[in-house]
């Protein structure tokens, strides 16, 4: 068999590798949106599931308009990219590359929905889609990802690849971008109503845990696409990112868990929840250089990290539906800074600047534009309205009839 026969070959295995993946990461939408509906209360229930529907469509287009040339275009100075808008190719890997990374802004987008439910204004939550997928995210990603993206012969770059900022598959440019932005959401929305009161203590019972829990193990499975795919290629190194993927994850259900018993006597759902999700953002930036005990090391930390600071937004009334901020953004920070522990191709200082950087960024432009929205034409529903429940008050259905 011939050089050339052998390589079309292993070029015609990576890219449908890489195209299984972005169906495994497509799938995780789903995931997304059981967890997100089986934690929300019941009265939401359908206004939660047509948003993860809703962003997810609005965000592909967006980034095929204009998204993807500020991601991966030609740089400009190494902060943005200036060309490669309306997205067109003859070649089928670079086809590929954009549906691939067309499921992870879709994710990114995502991520806030949950954090804001049952009380934000359908149509400000798209607005703030458009600007999230089209503007923020491919800002903040072509600093670190613009040098995957071949254009020809020139190879675009972002300011952070160039001074050797490493995320894999997205702890920070993925998972803690859409974080910020939710956090910003909540601070700007305020909690929910009589959620901190006497009564509630902080806690509303969602519709459904089995399909919250559902939901998890959705998200777990397509995550081995969101790291497996982020290689681009199916080679020697995939064993290790699955495997250090189903490590992380497993012990920060394990952690979750343990937590739970120790805090409550009792398994506690949204701690099982909780955990593995925290354990497979943190992993997503090193899953490709760690090895299996540093990556239950990761997934530990970082399931730890997301209980923690779930109860410390608690306790300052941040009402984040989901879990979206500890799990996303929090623990996304703590995997992108372990990083170096084993890639001595990383550094410290720099993944650190990095994560300043790309968080404060994103914050700031976030903040200003929730705190625009809301100061213009609103994005909390009336009181009124969030009691009657979003179902009913946006959407004029609800998802479960009750009969005699």
């Amino acid at each position: 068999m011939s050089r050339e026969i052998i390589d079309a070959l292993k070029n015609n295995i990576d890219t449908l590798w890489v195209i299984d993946c972005a169906i495994l990461v497509f799938i995780m939408q789903a995931g997304f949106m059981c967890m997100e509906t089986g934690l929300s209360r019941y009265k939401n229930s359908i206004n939660v599931a047509l948003k993860n529907a809703a962003d997810f469509g609005v965000s592909v287009v967006i980034f095929w308009i204009f998204g993807f040339g500020i991601m991966f275009g030609t740089s400009y100075n190494g902060f943005f990219g200036t060309d490669l808008f309306f997205f067109k190719t003859e070649k089928a890997e670079y086809m590929t590359y954009f549906v691939f990374q067309a499921m992870f802004v879709a994710t990114a987008a995502t991520i806030i929905s949950g954090a804001v439910a049952e009380r934000m204004k359908f149509n400000g939550y798209l607005i703030m889609t458009v600007l999230a997928t089209g503007v923020i995210y491919p800002i903040v990603g072509h600093w670190a990802w613009s040098s995957s993206y071949l254009t020809g012969s020139v190879k675009s770059t972002g300011w952070l690849s160039d001074i050797g900022f490493i995320d894999f598959a997205g702890s920070t440019i993925v998972h803690s971008v859409g974080g910020w932005i939710a956090l910003a959401a909540v601070i700007i929305l305020g909690p929910r109503i009589g959620k901190y009161s006497e009564a509630n203590k902080g806690k509303f019972t969602g519709s459904s845990f089995p399909l919250a829990v559902l939901g998890t193990l959705i998200l777990w499975f397509g995550w081995f696409g969101f790291n497996g795919g982020s290689n681009g290629a199916m080679d020697e190194a995939v064993p290790l990112i699955l495997i250090n993927t189903f490590l992380a994850a497993a012990f920060g259900l394990l952690t979750g868990l343990t937590i739970s018993y120790f805090k409550y006597k009792k398994p506690d759902p949204f701690y099982i929840i909780l955990g593995p999700l925290a354990g497979l953002v943190a992993i997503t930036a090193g899953c490709n250089s760690m090895s299996s005990v540093i990556s239950i090391f990761v997934g530990i930390i970082g399931s730890v990290i997301a209980i923690i600071v779930n109860e410390t937004l608690n306790k300052f009334e941040i009402d984040d539906v989901v879990g979206a901020v500890p799990a996303h953004l929090f623990a996304g920070i703590w995997g992108t800074l372990a990083v170096p522990i084993t890639n001595s191709g990383a550094n410290f200082g720099t993944q650190l600047l990095g994560v300043i950087s790309i968080n404060a960024t994103v914050f700031v432009i976030s903040f200003i534009i929730w705190a625009i929205m809301k100061n213009t034409f609103g994005i909390r529903l009336s009181k009124e309205a969030e009691l009657k429940g979003t179902d009913v008050s946006e959407t004029g259905v609800v998802a479960y009839a009750i009969r005699d």
